[in-house]
């Protein structure tokens, strides 16, 4: 739950005092508010400065603040660069079933709110949460920004090569009184559906990989520097592959001990994998 403007340099805390109903278990709950602060003088190099469209989308850094973006080419940037009609000329093109949700969610700030029918995604993965299917067809939780999704369907191309058919998350959209993000960043985050907190992957097998459970993760260390389970691994695929701006797992706080939390942030030159 990440939001910054192009040229910032950021880092985040966790505030807590207040709980998100989002109607799940007390396991699945997240309980988290982001607020992101720009130390004076800090900068991130612009991502036109990049020499050359080939090498790596990131480099890590011990702290896990953010970093610049190193390619013109990262799918996070074009994904979050699109407008409503050119994002969900591509979900059709892709063959991903979704519908328009609810006008409402656009005066909450979605610029482009779908709903996934089934949770399907293009490749025979999906996501969804631990709502009953008919509760989930109304339910604000499962609107997601269609830019989220694209890069939600290229994660599950990646994960379907892991055997992982299957993805359930917390909540998609949160308004801001549910603290979906704060004040500044109306439009973004949870508030603009444009993260999402992952809580389980399952395998086609019928077993499952656990945040909380199977991460292995400790608070402050530094995420893919050496990945200690499979979870940790697939976040740093997906990151290698610039598919999300930001990537938040139990390294990061203890607010994050139950989720993997992935957002596509407008306006960003930059990633965040922590």
């Amino acid at each position: 739950m990440i939001s910054v403007m192009r040229g910032a340099f950021a880092f985040v805390g966790c505030m807590l005092g207040a709980t998100c109903t989002s109607g799940l278990s007390p396991h699945n709950e997240s309980t988290e508010e982001i607020v992101v602060h720009t130390p004076p003088g800090a900068t991130l190099s612009p991502v036109a400065s990049a020499p050359s469209e080939t090498g790596p989308f990131w480099q890590q850094r011990a702290d896990g603040r953010a970093v610049p973006i190193l390619r013109r080419d990262a799918p996070n940037m074009r994904y979050a660069a699109m407008d409503r009609a050119t994002c969900e000329a591509e979900l059709q093109r892709r063959a991903v079933p979704f519908a328009r949700a609810e006008d409402s969610f656009l005066g909450e700030g979605v610029l482009a709110p779908v709903r996934l029918r089934g949770g399907a995604l293009s490749n025979g993965v999906t996501i969804h949460s631990e709502l009953a299917p008919r509760d989930r067809a109304t339910s604000p939780m499962e609107v997601f920004d269609c830019r989220l999704v694209l890069a939600l369907d290229d994660f599950a191309a990646q994960l379907k090569a892991r055997g992982i058919v299957e993805m359930i998350h917390l909540s998609a959209f949160r308004s801001r009184k549910s603290f979906g993000c704060t004040p500044k960043y109306d439009g973004k985050q949870h508030c603009g559906a444009l993260a999402v907190d992952i809580a389980t992957f399952k395998r086609a097998d019928g077993t499952t990989l656990d945040v909380m459970r199977d991460y292995r993760g400790r608070v402050g260390a530094t995420t893919c520097v050496s990945p200690a389970s499979e979870i940790e691994s697939i976040v740093c695929d997906a990151a290698d592959r610039a598919t999300f701006n930001v990537m938040l797992t139990p390294n990061f706080n203890a607010q994050h001990r139950n989720h993997v939390h992935v957002e596509i942030t407008p306006d960003a030159a930059w990633m965040m994998i922590h």
